[in-house]
C-alpha cells in the first residue's frame, strides 16, 4: 500500500471531512517529488558560506571540514542500507503469510522504505557536493594530490592565529573589549593579549573610519587584518612551546604520511 492509499483509508478523522482528506492526498505527489529534491535540512549555500569549519582561513582546514560531512553521510547510508536490507527480509518472509498483523507489517514496512530511500539519494547528492567542493578547493589553492598530515599541521597554527583575531573582532563588537576566551587563546599562541587587543582595536579604528568617511568597507578589510596577524605572529608559538616543555608541534615522526590512494 502507499502512502496515498494509506491516506484515503483515513475514516476516523473527527476534525476533517472527506473533501478536505482529499484536497490534502492530491497534493501529496508534489510533497513527496519536492521533498527528494530540495526535503534535507541544510541548503547547499548554507553549507558552502554558513558553517564556520568552511569560512576557516586555512585551505586544508576546509578540505577537513569536507571530508568529515563525507564521512557522516557516508556512514548514514550505512546504515540505511542495512536497515532496508533487514526489513526487506521481512517483507519477504511476511508476504508469504496472511494474517492481518502480518500484511500490515509488510505495508508498513514497504512504506519506511520508500522514505529511508529517499533519505538515502539525498545523502548520496551531499557525498557529491561535498567532494566537489574538496577537488574545488584543493584546485584553486594550489594544494598538491599528496598533502599529508605534515601539510596540515604546517599550517594549523597560522589558522588559528586568525581564529583568534577573529574572535577577538567579535568580541570588541559586541562587548567592547576581548574576552577570557580570547584572552587564553592569544596565550596558548604565544601572543601577549594587551597586543592582540591593541592591534585589534586599531583594525577596527580604522574600518570604522573608512565607514564613516566612504560609508562602505569591503570584506576584504577583514581578510586582509587577518593575513597580516598571521604573518606578524607566525613563531610566536615557539615561546609558548619553550614555556610547555616541548621541542615541537606533535609528532612529526607519528604523522600520518604515505599513502596517496584509498587503500
Amino acid at each position: 500500500m502507499t502512502d496515498i492509499e494509506i491516506f484515503n483509508q483515513v475514516t476516523d478523522v473527527s476534525t476533517l471531512d472527506k473533501k478536505q482528506i482529499a484536497k490534502i492526498t492530491s497534493r501529496l505527489p508534489e510533497y513527496k517529488r519536492g521533498s527528494a529534491l530540495i526535503g534535507h535540512s541544510t541548503s547547499q549555500s548554507s553549507y558552502s558560506l554558513q558553517t564556520m569549519q568552511m569560512i576557516s582561513d586555512s585551505p586544508l582546514s576546509r578540505m577537513k571540514q569536507c571530508l568529515a560531512q563525507i564521512d557522516k553521510k557516508y556512514k548514514a547510508i550505512q546504515e540505511a542500507y542495512y536497515k532496508i536490507e533487514k526489513k526487506k527480509l521481512t517483507v519477504e518472509r511476511l508476504s508469504k503469510l496472511t494474517d492481518k498483523h502480518s500484511r500490515l507489517t509488510v505495508q508498513e514496512y514497504s512504506s519506511q522504505i520508500e522514505g529511508i530511500t529517499i533519505s538515502m539519494n539525498t545523502s548520496l547528492r551531499e557525498i557529491g557536493m561535498f567532494q566537489d567542493m574538496y577537488d574545488s578547493i584543493k584546485k584553486n589553492n594550489n594544494i598538491s594530490d599528496n598533502w599529508d598530515e605534515k601539510d596540515y599541521e604546517e599550517q594549523e597554527i597560522q589558522n588559528m592565529i586568525r581564529k583568534s583575531f577573529r574572535l577577538a573582532i567579535q568580541d570588541i563588537m559586541s562587548t567592547g573589549r576581548v574576552s577570557k576566551a580570547c584572552v587564553e587563546y592569544w596565550e596558548q599562541l604565544g601572543i601577549h593579549p594587551s597586543l592582540g587587543a591593541l592591534m585589534t582595536e586599531n583594525y577596527l579604528n580604522f574600518v570604522n573610519k573608512k565607514i564613516a568617511d566612504e560609508k562602505k568597507a569591503p570584506i576584504k578589510f577583514m581578510y586582509d587584518f587577518l593575513d597580516q596577524m598571521a604573518e606578524e605572529f607566525k613563531d610566536a608559538h615557539k615561546s609558548a612551546l619553550k614555556r610547555i616543555g616541548l621541542d615541537e608541534l606533535g609528532s612529526e615522526e607519528f604523522m600520518a604520511k604515505g599513502a596517496t590512494k584509498s587503500q
